[in-house]
């Protein structure tokens, strides 16, 4: 969900617009994989300072509230990840 690789461009864009797109596609991977059960999808949205990742989980907790979540491997992902396994 790096905001350089969902876009071609940020300009004009706020900070709120910017996560705002980033949890619109969030959203859209999610519904798109909602019958997929057992897969396992794996949101980068990087370290900083975790506005991201809060939106991320805040999301996970409300809206798909019956969808595991955890830290992705740190091996291949780093602190900057989280693993959503779709049921």
């Amino acid at each position: 969900l790096h905001v350089n690789e969902i876009l071609e461009t940020t300009a004009g864009m706020s900070a709120r617009d910017i996560l705002d797109y980033q949890l619109k596609v969030f959203r859209e991977t999610m519904e798109a994989h909602r019958n997929e059960r057992g897969r396992r999808i794996v949101f980068i949205h990087g370290k900083g300072e975790g506005v991201l990742r809060h939106a991320i989980i805040n999301e996970l907790r409300y809206r798909y509230k019956n969808y595991p979540y955890q830290d992705a491997s740190f091996q291949e992902y780093g602190y900057g990840a989280t693993q959503v396994t779709i049921r």
